[in-house]
């Protein structure tokens, strides 16, 4: 799949979430939850677009070290967000709830985006080249129809 326009649309939609996140963080829980919504949507932003940017990368040039790559920026993500949520505990300027909720629309929105984008661009989801040389071209039907003579063969 092709990561520049996942991340583009990916970036809108977390923007589109943004906005009622923060204003309805703001709103039920003042300055911490308007300050959770934003670092909600920038952990949605930056995990996703950091794991497609580095499976991408790792995709061009070593595609048979894709899954280890895609599962290292994982449990990188799973590590690095262990940590965040560890140390925003009793943190009273981040209302804990509200990030969470935050994060949770924002992935719903970046799959959303992500799906969209892989059904409605034509990149192939397999190797074409290593396709094409385990499964040469069928041969042409009519050829052993008309035999060994050729089409104007029998008049």
């Amino acid at each position: 799949m092709a990561t520049a326009p996942v991340i583009r649309l990916g970036a809108a939609v977390s923007a589109a979430v943004a906005v009622p996140a923060v204003a309805l963080g703001a709103a039920v829980k003042g300055w911490p939850g308007a300050y959770a919504a934003l670092l909600g949507i920038g952990v949605v932003v930056a995990f996703f677009s950091i794991s497609k940017i580095a499976v991408g990368f790792v995709g061009r040039r070593a595609p048979h070290l894709l899954l280890p790559a895609a599962l290292g920026t994982y449990l990188v993500k799973i590590a690095l967000l262990g940590v965040l949520l560890v140390s925003l505990s009793g943190v009273e300027a981040i209302h804990l709830l509200t990030l969470a909720w935050t994060v949770f629309a924002g992935v719903f929105g970046w799959i959303g985006a992500e799906m969209w984008v892989a059904t409605h661009t034509r990149v192939p989801f397999f190797d074409p080249a290593a396709f094409a040389s385990r499964h040469p071209a069928p041969a042409d039907p009519g050829a052993s129809a008309r035999g060994a003579a050729g089409p104007g063969a029998g008049r």
